[in-house]
């Protein structure tokens, strides 16, 4: 055997376990990149800044002046137009979890209103709500600790036909459980697929704090007098100062302290909200594509000290002077006690169309960037990888071969 000819064999050897060692790191590498490098590249981003806009109609069923219902059929339905903003608030950012501002400026009937702030901290993997004072909404003191689940604006990618997860919404300091109700491709013409998801809700009460911000900034009480629950019953052809007035004859003092005593408490006004909202997101990113909210408020009254008034005055139903008022009042009493919340106002909004093109356009370049990180990176790592390592096989093979038949 010549010099050459063991030297050719040597470098072929070299080459062939350089290559297989190159292949075969790569090919780890790809592994690697596919279970831990890739979801750290694709959790939430310190740069969001998603503008929707949203029109839609304010229908009012309370007199804004009086706080008295309006009469069925003179509603008024106002229109209306929201600039809603969620971006991220970066110096509050830590590699695992993600702080994001939402910006809520309404304009009615051409006059803007005070921007409705919320914030929220979040998973930057998962995209759930974690625990913190960096939650709060219209306020910083106004911490929500508590809340976990998803928030409406930031659903998970991924997600199936019939899939239910926990979601919270800004102003109910209560998760609901949400369905996918429907997968729509090339959705509205814009080129994407979207899910749709079913985000109905009952009525649940308003988180106080909120609702004294937001309501309470409205003009709407919190509280009312008894005097004023007296004049909304007098209305309705309940006269309870009447009665009142002629239960002090026939009372014993007790039950007339007792009374007063009641009347002298203001009555608590609660706060719920329902609603038929439905959102739609793009099916890889989770990201809002489109939404139609449609938001009810209702108030309620609580009537507990009222009804333990009216069991004192039950007491006199037998009295010829006064029992027919009473028995009269005591049908009323029922009623009121059945009557159930009353409706305040309705928001009903759609995300633009201009804003649906512009939000589809953005998730489809988050999606282009997700394959790109989550497919066709390792994928080109690991097919790389494995060329190189049956390069390196090859010539191993051949090396030996011609060795074989050097010798």
């Amino acid at each position: 055997m010549s010099f050459l000819t063991r030297g050719g064999i040597c470098v072929g050897k070299k080459s062939s376990i350089a290559f297989g060692a190159v292949g075969i790191v790569l090919v780890v590498l790809a592994i690697i990149w596919w279970t831990a490098i890739a979801p750290s590249l694709v959790k939430l981003p310190s740069d969001i800044d998603t503008p929707m806009d949203f029109e839609g109609t304010l229908t009012q069923y309370m007199d804004p002046a009086t706080q008295q219902p309006l009469p069925a059929g003179q509603e008024m339905a106002i229109p209306f137009t929201v600039l809603r903003t969620f971006a991220s608030v970066p110096d509050q950012y830590t590699s695992s979890k993600a702080v994001c501002l939402d910006s809520i400026v309404m304009t009615v009937a051409g006059q803007e209103r005070p921007a409705q702030l919320t914030q929220y901290a979040l998973d930057r993997k998962t995209r759930k709500c974690v625990e913190g004072d960096e939650n709060w909404a219209y306020s910083p003191q106004i911490v929500l600790g508590d809340r976990v689940g998803h928030y409406g604006p930031l659903f998970p990618g991924g997600l199936k036909v019939g899939d239910t997860l926990s979601a919270f919404f800004n102003d109910v300091n209560k998760a609901f459980d949400v369905k996918v109700a429907e997968k729509i491709d090339n959705y509205n013409g814009l080129g994407i697929t979207a899910i749709k998801i079913d985000a109905t809700r009952p009525a649940a009460e308003y988180y106080p704090p909120i609702a004294q911000a937001f309501l309470g900034s409205q003009g709407l009480p919190m509280e009312i007098t008894f005097a004023q629950l007296s004049a909304q019953l007098k209305a309705k052809g309940l006269d309870l100062g009447a009665l009142m007035a002629a239960l002090a004859a026939v009372a014993t003092p007790e039950d007339l302290q007792s009374l007063q005593a009641m009347t002298g408490q203001p009555v608590k006004v609660t706060y719920k909200q329902e609603s038929g909202d439905v959102i739609y997101i793009e099916e890889k990113t989770g990201a809002t594509v489109g939404a139609a909210f449609d938001r009810t408020t209702l108030m309620e009254l609580d009537t507990a000290g009222l009804m333990g008034g009216f069991a004192i005055i039950g007491k006199y139903a037998t009295d010829p002077t006064v029992g027919p008022a009473i028995g009269a009042a005591l049908q009323a009493a029922g009623q009121l006690a059945q009557a159930g919340a009353t409706k305040v106002f309705n928001q009903s909004m759609s995300i633009i169309p201009t804003s649906e093109q512009s939000l589809a356009k953005e998730a489809q370049n988050k999606a282009s960037l997700m394959n790109l990180v989550n497919l066709w990176i390792p994928l080109i790592i690991v097919i790389v990888g494995v060329l190189l390592l049956l390069a390196g096989v090859y010539l191993l093979y051949r090396t030996r071969k011609g060795a074989a038949t050097a010798s």
